[in-house]
């Protein structure tokens, strides 16, 4: 199968997985329910049922942040290490989510419930979460070696450079070759994950090692199926963010309506879900391309 195939086939399975799409988006908006409710409560709290609550459904206030920030002192810190903890906790969350999507690839024609997306999330994952832990050492090698060893190199070699552009140009590089490495690091993890799922009895490192070997030996195989379907989430986001600047000025143009504000807010609160969804589908689109990249080149290997 040609990489165009396979990315043809990967859009056509994540069609017919929509379940796991909604898995997906549902169990992420939760994370971000409770990082956000003790926000809401809180300027609820302040505000209250104030002409103040209404001007922030407008539209953001720098003035009413400011007085909020001055009047509890602290808080927005408090806030601040919510978001992050939860953030971090949608790490391991998410890497384990991936072993009840990956599976849904091994019988796409029969049914999947919620509790067999549920039980092969943990059937796979203590391998999904070491995986992780690789990967986390990973980019964490990549971080330290291009951003801090060859920025200080770098810093090193030009201090007393009389000339700013070759400057430039030089830390240009370094950030572009840290994209590239981070990039094919995520390459990587995607296919190891597949690996594990697909050779039902494989480690962590065996998985790894297979699909650094498929990744380097395949390049533009293994790339083209990972970034094809990856730039149509990123292109969701980017119109997405060319919408949302004009939705918000028309709602701040009808703030003085009754009926109209809270059709907008409404319609803009879902047309948010339907991105965040639309990119978790793109996400889901993505693993399938790698699955039948990955799996017709064992195929072909074995023939």
């Amino acid at each position: 199968m040609s990489v165009g195939g396979a990315i043809k086939h990967g859009f056509a399975m994540a069609g017919r997985m929509r379940s796991v799409v909604w898995a997906l988006l549902l169990i992420n908006l939760g994370l971000a329910a409770g990082a956000a409710l003790p926000i809401y409560e809180g300027m609820l709290h302040f505000t209250g049922h104030s002409l103040m609550s209404e001007t922030l459904a407008h539209g953001f206030s720098t003035d009413w942040l400011t007085d909020f920030s001055f009047n509890n002192p602290g808080l927005l810190q408090r806030y601040g290490a919510i978001i992050e903890w939860l953030g971090l906790v949608s790490l391991p969350v998410n890497a384990l989510l991936a072993g009840g999507v990956l599976a849904r690839f091994r019988t796409p024609e029969q049914g999947y419930s919620l509790g067999d997306f549920f039980r092969n999330v943990g059937r796979y994952a203590s391998r999904m979460f070491w995986l992780m832990v690789v990967g986390l050492v990973c980019y964490w090698i990549a971080f330290r070696l291009l951003n801090q060893g060859l920025g200080d190199l770098i810093d090193k070699w030009t201090r007393d450079w009389l000339d700013d552009r070759p400057v430039f140009w030089l830390q240009l590089g370094a950030g572009i070759l840290l994209l590239v490495a981070v990039g094919f690091m995520n390459v990587v993890m995607d296919y190891a994950r597949v690996h594990i799922v697909m050779k039902d009895d494989s480690g962590v490192i065996q998985s790894f090692l297979a699909s650094l070997g498929f990744s380097l030996g395949r390049f533009g195989r293994a790339v083209t199926a990972w970034a094809l379907p990856s730039l149509g989430g990123l292109a969701l986001l980017g119109i997405y963010l060319l919408v949302a600047p004009w939705a918000g000025s028309l709602l701040g143009r009808t703030a003085h309506g009754r009926v109209l504000p809270q059709l907008m807010v409404a319609l803009l609160f879902v047309g948010q879900q339907a991105v965040i969804w639309g990119r978790y589908w793109f996400r889901v689109a993505t693993w399938a391309s790698e699955w039948s990249a990955f799996g017709s080149s064992k195929i072909e290997a074995g023939n």
